[in-house]
């Protein structure tokens, strides 16, 4: 296999979703309140939040080969403790290293492809190569998806498991992949000597803006499809089902948008967000009918595939507006103000679907997601001039 093959290797193994589809469900089933099964969600994105800029400009110090090996160690320590753990504090702390991980892994899998796309020219272009990354990872979690809820019916903690022991052989592929050596610094946006002067950049700032407001909307409201799931009387096998719909959904998104030309860009952001929004004002029609798998298999995977679109472009935004030295940096700036938005409402959303119902709480995020297609209409109203800048000399090997 040649260094792009491995890379996606790894990245088709870190992908897997054994555990996705069953956490919340695992974790009532071990005796856990659903309040209390907020608390430790809040907890990894508390630690996501402070982790976030650290994490990314280790990734730019160390480079990007160090950076994947520590989170696929990461990930099999992570996910073999949640599997063994049995208590709220001990589970919390797990979440919380799995946080750091989070962090770790937030730009990590983006800058990566990337640059070692634009070592090789001539096998692939970089947007296309990391929208391929993009659909075979969310195709690779398609058979985990589809599997995880008999895994759990057969033993509770082996999702997390299964998916340790994956992470393990990820990390063994990993010491394959080529380092990546620092391009020139040519294009007109990345002669920035330092973060805060890359952050000034305009179109860095929109990009972070825009980045953070996808993941909010697109992320903040998956804390109730585990619930509404079990509300339409669908069995953990069928949310598995349900889960696979929605990973091809994001796939196929991710892979749509590495075609989208920089003309169109700005729009097609806004509209990710729009059709989320429309995605979760449907649930709250479809869900009071019974029509659980019109739910499951339709409407939901709608918002899902605008949210891996949005998300594809918002980091292709990034990457091409900020130079390889901080590009995992802005990247987890973006991924850090989503994380400091979830610490408050993903607790919220699930005290208002315990309150008022799950329909509920789908239908006021469903608004608030409108009130963030108009926020992202209004940040790309004109567009951004990349001012031209000097290149920078080669410097050694990332």
């Amino acid at each position: 296999m040649g260094p792009l093959t491995r890379l996606l290797s790894v990245r088709v193994l870190l992908d897997v979703q054994f555990w996705f589809p069953t956490w919340m469900i695992f974790l009532l089933g071990q005796g856990y309140t659903p309040l209390q099964a907020a608390l430790v969600d809040a907890i990894f994105n508390a630690v996501v939040v402070l982790a976030e800029v650290p994490m990314g400009r280790l990734v730019d110090r160390i480079g990007r080969k160090p950076a994947l090996l520590i989170t696929c160690g990461l990930t099999t320590v992570v996910f073999a403790g949640i599997g063994l753990v049995d208590t709220v504090w001990l589970m919390a702390a797990v979440w919380a290293l799995g946080g750091l991980l989070w962090a770790l892994a937030s730009g990590l899998d983006t800058t990566y492809a990337w640059e070692l796309a634009e070592a090789r020219p001539s096998c692939l272009s970089p947007m296309r190569y990391l929208g391929r990354t993009r659909l075979a990872g969310g195709l690779a979690g398609v058979v985990s998806l589809l599997s995880a809820g008999y895994l759990l019916e057969v033993w509770a903690p082996l999702p997390y498991l299964v998916t340790s022991g994956l992470g393990l052989i990820a990390l063994l592929v990993a010491f394959t992949v080529p380092a990546i050596p620092r391009p020139k610094l040519t294009t007109a946006t990345v002669a920035s000597v330092s973060l805060r002067s890359a952050v000034r950049l305009p179109a860095v700032r929109t990009g972070i803006a825009l980045g953070a407001i996808v993941l909010t909307a697109g992320i903040s409201i998956r804390i109730l499809f585990q619930p509404l799931g079990l509300e339409l009387g669908l069995s953990a096998f069928e949310i598995g089902i349900g889960y696979a719909m929605i990973a091809v959904a994001v796939a196929l998104g991710g892979w749509f948008a590495s075609h989208i030309t920089l003309r169109h860009r700005s729009r097609w952001i806004a509209a990710s967000v729009g059709l989320m929004a429309l995605s979760f004002l449907l649930v709250t029609v479809t869900a009071p009918l019974r029509l659980s798998w019109l739910t499951v298999l339709a409407v939901l995977p709608l918002g899902t595939a605008a949210f891996g679109m949005g998300k594809t472009l918002t980091d292709i935004w990034l990457v091409e507006a900020v130079g390889p030295q901080w590009r995992a940096s802005v990247l987890s700036l973006a991924s850090a103000a989503n994380g400091l938005a979830m610490v408050a409402l993903r607790p919220t959303i699930v005290l208002v679907g315990e309150s008022s119902g799950n329909t509920t709480a789908f239908l006021l995020w469903g608004l608030v997601s409108v009130a963030f297609c108009l926020l992202c209409l209004l940040l790309t109203r004109r567009p951004v001039r990349r001012p031209a800048e000097p290149p920078l000399p080669t410097r050694g090997v990332s």
